[in-house]
């Protein structure tokens, strides 16, 4: 076991590639500000295009579908799985010692963008372009029209850009955003792999609960790292950044908890009210 946890350790931490890890804006691949505006532009661009000119676009059968879909989720589950592992072990690495203030803010004085914990954090800033097949996969299926929606678009949009400021900032909180946000798509893409596969598990609202106790559990650690910020000599890093990711999280919450409501509290309403035919 010793073994195996040590071989796992210097692949997601140790190894060259990792722990050398740094982001060096216009050197570092996909750090420039035209990479990002190219990516998030082509992204828009081609969705926008799409609904405009939906009726020209075919629509693949469920059954090309499927194993496309099927694919993708696992890839990005297996993907998600490696982020949480190697972003959590890296915090472990590269934290002071017995420092855990530093896993909510990093110290404004001397953190610099190096390291195997912002390895994971670049790691996820590419996943989130990866992210974008999502809606591909959407706009290329049967019922695009019922599920591409304002949340979809504006989400994986602005996520990348929060990703790409956030690196630019060495912003604090970033290492442990990237755990809980990777720990929640291993149990979306989950579900959507078991889906495509033909099995429908059982925690779809699941998923949109951890999504919405996310953004909770990330206001409560802005406050500890505000006051960190506010209390300590040198201040955390990345507050500016910060400010931008609290806003696009408050108006994520207010999307997730609208789109909640009209997928299930309808339809707790609508199954209350067969049971009531069924009694009559």
């Amino acid at each position: 076991m010793e073994s195996l946890y040590s071989s796992i350790h210097y692949w997601l931490v140790d190894h060259p590639n990792i722990s050398q890890f740094e982001w060096k804006h216009g050197h570092t691949f996909g750090s420039s500000l035209l990479f990002l505006t190219l990516s998030v532009s082509i992204y828009l661009s081609l969705t926008l295009l799409s609904l405009r000119f939906s009726t020209l676009l075919p629509s693949l059968s469920t059954t090309t579908m499927r194993p496309i879909t099927a694919a993708h989720s696992l890839i990005l589950c297996l993907l998600s799985i490696i982020m949480v592992t190697g972003c959590s072990l890296s915090i472990l690495h590269q934290m002071p010692t017995n420092d855990w203030t530093w896993v909510v803010c990093f110290p404004a004085d001397h953190t610099l963008t190096r390291g195997p914990v912002f390895f994971w954090i670049y790691f996820c800033y590419f996943s989130k372009i990866l992210e974008f097949i999502d809606t591909l996969l959407i706009i290329l299926s049967s019922s695009r029209s019922r599920r591409l929606s304002f949340l979809h678009i504006y989400h994986h949009a602005v996520v990348t850009v929060l990703a790409y400021v956030g690196l630019q900032a060495s912003q604090s909180l970033l290492g442990l955003a990237v755990i809980v946000n990777s720990s929640i798509h291993v149990l979306m893409y989950a579900y959507y792999f078991l889906s495509a596969i033909g099995i429908r598990p059982w925690w779809k609202k699941v998923v949109t609960n951890c999504q919405i106790v996310q953004f909770m559990f990330g206001f409560l650690c802005s406050a500890i790292m505000l006051y960190y910020h506010f209390t300590s000599e040198f201040g955390c890093t990345g507050v500016g950044s910060w400010c931008f990711g609290f806003a696009f999280n408050v108006s994520l919450l207010v999307l997730f908890l609208d789109f909640r409501s009209k997928n299930y509290t309808k339809n707790v309403k609508k199954e209350h009210d067969n049971e009531l035919d069924k009694d009559k």
